[in-house]
């Protein structure tokens, strides 16, 4: 098998990397430094030269206020990137993953989604990603949408899997505490996927731990396991004026992947514990 990944040096493209290295499996690992996935001609040249068995596609605009504030490029890279590598992938009939978000959905409700359920982005992101996932619809026969939500784990660029990470915390920090969402460790998503292009189940999955929480549930259970000193302040989201509208209550629900792979995500509490275990080790 030979693989593709696009974002690689990515927290879930590192985490890929390992899996699959750990296989032995031969791959092309390329980022923005590498390979500009929005550069059609030059993506189109490298992948028809290696031929890939597989394209991962993790390379993406994912910080929701700057996609807000430079709709244009969210939409380039995002949404036409995504079609240049899903054409390239039907034409030389090669296995898709595509990974979008919880964010297609507008988080109005009370119940976890399920894949079935009716998208409806309320910021550029959601909706540059959900056009991408049309895109590998429309294009591919054999493909993996994998949506999933907020991502913890080495080289997280997210706010509080980096606090974590730091060697030096603050006295005290804001922590988001009126979103609900899902937390998927990046290693049990990677894992996830390497069972995925193994198989022939093709479609959309969703694939998160188990449980629900806000980044102020996240970071307490951090402090409890980690102990460190610094102050946890409660902050209500509208404080922050951030530039894009977040989905209240977007948590997924790893169903149809459980079913079909016979697998149970674990809770996001015991990733936790292994991914703060694994930053000792670092």
């Amino acid at each position: 098998m030979k693989v593709f990944i696009s974002g690689a040096h990515g927290a879930l493209g590192t985490a890929m990397q390992h899996v699959l290295r750990t296989d032995h499996i031969n791959l092309l690992a390329t980022d923005i430094n590498q390979l500009d996935i929005a550069d059609f001609k030059t993506t189109h040249e490298t992948l028809l030269n290696y031929r890939p068995d597989v394209i991962l596609h993790f390379a993406a605009i994912s910080n929701v206020d700057a996609c807000e504030e430079n709709k244009e490029h969210a939409l380039r890279v995002n949404a036409l990137g995504t079609l240049g590598l899903a054409t390239i992938a039907k034409k030389i009939a090669a296995k898709m993953v595509y990974m979008s978000t919880n964010f297609v959905f507008d988080g109005a409700t009370e119940e976890p989604y399920y894949e079935y359920s009716q998208p409806h982005p309320i910021n550029a992101y959601g909706r540059t990603k959900l056009l991408g996932e049309h895109y590998v619809k429309d294009l591919c026969d054999r493909y993996f949408i994998v949506r999933t939500s907020w991502l913890f784990g080495k080289n997280s660029k997210t706010y509080i899997p980096q606090f974590l990470s730091s060697a030096n915390k603050p006295a005290s920090i804001n922590v988001i505490c009126d979103q609900f969402a899902s937390f998927t460790y990046t290693i049990d998503l990677a894992e996830a996927i390497f069972l995925l292009i193994k198989s022939e189940n093709y479609g959309i999955f969703h694939i998160v731990n188990r449980g629900i929480g806000s980044w102020l549930d996240f970071a307490l259970k951090a402090k409890e396991l980690m102990r460190f000193k610094t102050e946890i302040n409660p902050t209500k989201t509208e404080e922050l004026n951030l530039p894009a509208p977040r989905p209240r209550y977007s948590p997924l629900d790893s169903r149809n992947f459980e079913f079909l792979f016979k697998q149970t995500m674990r809770s996001w509490e015991d990733a936790l514990a292994q991914f703060i275990k694994s930053l000792a080790h670092t």
